[in-house]
């Protein structure tokens, strides 16, 4: 077996241009996609914009436009204004100038996404949404703000809407191999696997070679109860990217899922600790010791971990129920006394039904 402890590269969370959505968690199989981080582009699309005039005050909003649409030379230096206040990291006096600019010129559609872009780098994901949807019904619309809206609905669990966005977004540039790959998530969560399949399908033919592509399908056939199909395209997906840690962590599911519980544990105990340490890892590999009969292994591991993440009521919450598991009844209810007091839901629940 290969040795991968020498993997210097975490898992990394695939991002598109607009709106840096992440894929882990539907690629993982935990069933929703991890809370994405769009920070990364709406500081760059800010920093894009033009030079700063050589004062800072929101020069430009006082004189109105005709028709709500401010002037070239309006929108560089409001944007110029914005550059500094961003890079400064002095994101209320930049949220302040554009906010009165896009007030002032409601019809200008770049005002409009550039305050939906500072709404993202402050994580106020409505409000993004918001300015996102009002810059796209100004009109023109883009493939790119599609997207961009499509995210942040996804992120605001409005999976619907980010169909939506998704689906005007592959129209407006049908050879983009990003979309149909994101499409395709937001079907999984919403368990259209028919309609995920087709545009898994549709990416693959512009992007063959997109190591993503198979890890969805082998989730896919994981939710379809086809193990075969599923270690088939999950080592797909390995061939292309063979460092790729979530990638081997997802093989680890199939394989138990598949009853080679020792395999999958054999593979999850290949990678760096830094990895075996996740709680991620742990919890597979907990299941994988209570599929082989040693349920104070998965104890003993899921306490390792939780000492490194105290803060993490689940995995309390799991070391309870392995503990309870081992006939240690009593250090399962501290443990789950500590996954109530750091608000894990069902712990409480659980202790009574011990009475």
């Amino acid at each position: 077996m290969e040795d991968r402890s020498k993997m210097k590269n975490p898992p990394r969370l695939y991002t598109h241009r607009s709106g840096n959505a992440t894929l882990g968690g539907v690629l993982l199989g935990i069933g929703a996609l991890v809370a994405a981080c769009v920070a990364g582009y709406a500081m760059w699309s800010l920093t894009q914009s033009p030079v700063a005039p050589t004062s800072a005050d929101p020069i430009g909003v006082d004189e109105p436009e005709p028709m709500g649409i401010a002037q070239t030379e309006s929108i560089e230096e409001i944007l110029g204004a914005v550059q500094v206040y961003v890079q400064n990291k002095q994101y209320p006096q930049a949220t302040t100038v554009l906010e009165h600019a896009a007030a002032q010129y409601p019809n200008d559609q770049e005002l409009q996404f550039a305050l939906g872009d500072l709404y993202m780098l402050q994580n106020l994901h409505e409000q993004a949404y918001r300015q996102y949807v009002l810059g796209i019904e100004i009109g023109p619309s883009s493939a790119v703000a599609e997207f961009t809206a499509g995210t942040l609905a996804n992120m605001l669990d409005q999976l619907e809407l980010a169909e939506m966005h998704y689906n005007e977004s592959m129209r407006l540039d049908p050879k983009n191999p990003d979309t149909p790959i994101f499409l395709a998530a937001i079907q999984i969560k919403m368990n259209q696997l028919v309609n995920a399949k087709i545009n898994l399908a549709l990416a693959g033919k512009m992007s063959p070679d997109r190591a993503k592509i198979y890890v969805m399908r082998s989730e896919i056939a994981m939710r379809e109860n086809n193990m075969v199909i599923a270690l088939e395209q999950i080592r797909r997906a390995i061939d292309l990217e063979p460092t790729e840690v979530a990638w081997i962590l997802q093989e680890a599911r199939v394989l138990k899922r598949s009853g080679n519980a020792e395999q999958a544990l054999n593979q999850l105990a290949s990678l760096p600790q830094e990895y075996v340490d996740l709680p991620e890892t742990a919890f597979v590999m907990a299941e994988c010791y209570g599929m082989l009969g040693r349920p104070g292994d998965a104890a003993s591991r899921l306490m390792d971990v939780a000492q490194k993440y105290p803060r993490d009521s689940k995995l309390a919450f799991e070391v309870a129920l392995w503990l309870e598991r081992t006939g240690e009844r009593a250090d399962a209810i501290e443990w789950a006394k500590k996954a109530i007091a750091l608000g894990n839901e069902r712990a409480g629940g659980w202790i009574e039904s011990l009475k």
